[in-house]
C-alpha cells in the first residue's frame, strides 16, 4: 500500500494496486479502480476500514468508479451490498459501457444495496446527485 497526500484536505491511497482512494473536501470519497483489475475481499475490506478510519461517522457519499475494473466475483459484491452505515447518503457506481451496465445492474437487483445506489456513465452527473443524497439527509 502506498499513502500520498495530495492537495490540502485531500487524502489519497492506493490498495493492492487495485484501487485508488480519494477523501476529497466535500465528504464524497472515490474509489477508483485502477490497473484493470479484478476486486477481492481483501482489498474491498481494506477499502471500509480505509474509508472508516478517515471519515468516522461525518455524513458522507461514496463514488465508486468501475471503468478500469475487470471483475468482481458474487462473494465480494455481495459482502459490498450488505454493508451499511447510516452516516453514507448514497453511493453512485461510474460505469462506462452497455455490457457494464448490465452486470451493474443485475448487482442492483439482486443484491441490494443497502444505502441508495444509482448508475451513471458520467462523474460529473454522479457527483451532483450524490450531493443532492447528501442535502436531504
Amino acid at each position: 500500500m502506498i499513502s500520498i497526500n495530495s492537495l490540502p484536505g485531500m487524502q489519497t491511497k492506493i490498495i493492492n494496486d487495485k484501487i485508488k482512494m480519494v477523501q476529497g473536501d466535500d465528504q464524497i470519497y472515490k474509489y477508483i479502480a485502477i490497473n484493470n483489475c479484478t476486486i477481492d475481499m481483501d482489498t474491498i475490506e481494506k477499502m471500509t476500514k480505509q474509508g472508516d478510519e478517515w471519515n468516522g461517522t461525518k455524513l458522507c457519499a461514496n463514488l465508486i468508479d468501475l471503468r478500469d475494473m475487470f471483475f468482481v466475483d458474487s462473494k465480494t459484491r455481495e459482502y459490498a451490498a450488505a454493508q451499511y452505515r447510516e452516516h453514507v447518503a448514497g453511493q453512485a457506481i461510474v460505469i462506462e459501457s452497455k455490457v457494464s451496465s448490465y452486470f451493474a445492474n443485475l448487482f442492483l437487483t439482486f443484491s441490494r444495496p443497502k444505502v441508495p445506489t444509482r448508475l451513471f456513465t458520467n462523474e460529473t452527473e454522479a457527483e451532483k446527485w450524490l450531493k443532492l443524497q447528501m442535502v436531504n439527509r
